[in-house]
């Protein structure tokens, strides 16, 4: 048993807790002291320029990503196309018939120009040097209808033969044509 004894003592050694106690003098050492004194004069305050020159580069900062930001966000008009209340404009350079006309519209998710108030028709008349074919026909004989099927109420159109259904938009303003009649045209879209 007392060759035993020893393994049991040295066993609960093992087992016991040790605790250590560490003393920090309170006097830096030279060489500690020399760098703290190199970290305060980096650590100095701000002065008002410095404030200001930071807040001018967030700004700029904020600026531009809002500007960013809106661009994806505000609807715009394809490329050569023209923005006017809403609306996306586009005016061809080639000639064609009415309905080939209203085709190449519909291919670009358009349709031909359909002039809802006076200021739009006077701001369409005041940039034209010749005709353009517009949404505006005849097609039934029962009154001159928009392409989007509402009736043109107070418009005057200018005809000279019972075969010109169509209408091509004139400084002067509108005139019938046949539908077989080469022109440029006007096509009109939403804003996206």
């Amino acid at each position: 048993m007392e060759g035993s004894r020893p393994e049991t003592s040295a066993a609960k050694a093992s087992e016991e807790i040790i605790y250590t106690s560490v003393k920090f003098s309170q006097r830096p050492l030279p060489r500690a002291k020399a760098g703290q004194e190199r970290r305060a004069r980096c650590l100095r305050p701000a002065t008002v320029s410095d404030l200001v020159v930071g807040f001018g580069i967030l700004s700029i900062i904020l600026a531009i990503a809002l500007m960013w930001k809106m661009s994806d966000s505000h609807p715009h008009c394809p490329e050569q196309w023209v923005a006017y209340r809403g609306s996306c404009y586009s005016f061809s350079q080639e000639k064609k018939d009415w309905h080939s006309s209203q085709e190449s519209c519909r291919a670009q998710g358009a349709h031909l120009l359909v002039i809802s108030d006076t200021s739009e028709m006077d701001l369409f008349k005041s940039f034209q040097a010749c005709s353009f074919w517009i949404g505006l026909r005849n097609s039934t004989g029962s009154g001159w209808v928009w392409e989007d099927g509402s009736i043109s109420s107070g418009i005057k159109v200018f005809y000279n033969s019972p075969v010109q259904h169509c209408v091509v938009l004139m400084a002067d303003g509108f005139h019938a044509s046949s539908c077989e009649f080469h022109a440029p045209w006007i096509c009109e879209k939403s804003l996206r």
